[in-house]
């Protein structure tokens, strides 16, 4: 049997990498980080996936009773209880604050998932800085409340895209769209 605390940690470390997080300090990290590319986000949410079954398992590696996951889904009661802030934040946090409120059988929407959406809707684009793509604000963006500013972590310059509390609200109130959007 393996040990219980260490599994948890290694799951709640794996959920905060997936989500863009620095696992130790919860702050977003930046969006050119390379431990926030998709391809390890998504090795990330298939990490926490399976340390969340061996927890489920009593903490026991075994091949029976494989948990699926139910397509995203969400009630009128689960989406008044998102939590949403005159702070602005970051696609990450949005993600967090949305899987907070799902039952534990159905799959949440990525940060990289509602994104995508976003840049579909026109209130954000892909750019290439310094040979790195990014996603920024655009004008529709900014009337929405969605911007793009540099960020200063330590000695690097990056740049972050902050949703405002009404940028937060219309995420939100298109929670089916986005989930019909990813798939």
């Amino acid at each position: 049997m393996l040990d219980k605390e260490k599994l948890y940690t290694a799951k709640l470390y794996m959920d905060k990498l997936a989500n863009g997080m620095n696992p130790f300090d919860g702050q977003d990290m930046p969006e050119d980080e390379f431990l926030n590319d998709v391809r390890l986000c998504r090795a990330f949410t298939l990490a926490s996936d399976v340390l969340g079954q061996v927890i489920e398992n009593g903490c026991r590696v075994s091949s029976h009773n494989k948990v699926r996951k139910i397509p995203f889904m969400i009630t009128e009661e689960q989406i008044s209880t998102i939590v949403i802030t005159e702070e602005p934040v970051g696609i990450s946090v949005i993600a967090t604050r949305i899987r907070k409120v799902l039952d534990d059988n159905v799959k949440s929407l990525s940060s990289l998932t509602i994104s995508n959406w976003l840049e579909a809707e026109g209130l954000l684009t892909r750019v290439t800085k310094n040979g790195k793509t990014m996603k920024i604000a655009t004008e529709d963006g900014n009337m929405l409340g969605i911007y793009t500013k540099e960020m200063v972590y330590g000695d690097k310059h990056y740049h972050k895209t902050l949703y405002e509390m009404n940028a937060q609200v219309y995420i939100i109130s298109n929670l089916d769209m986005i989930a019909k959007f990813g798939g």
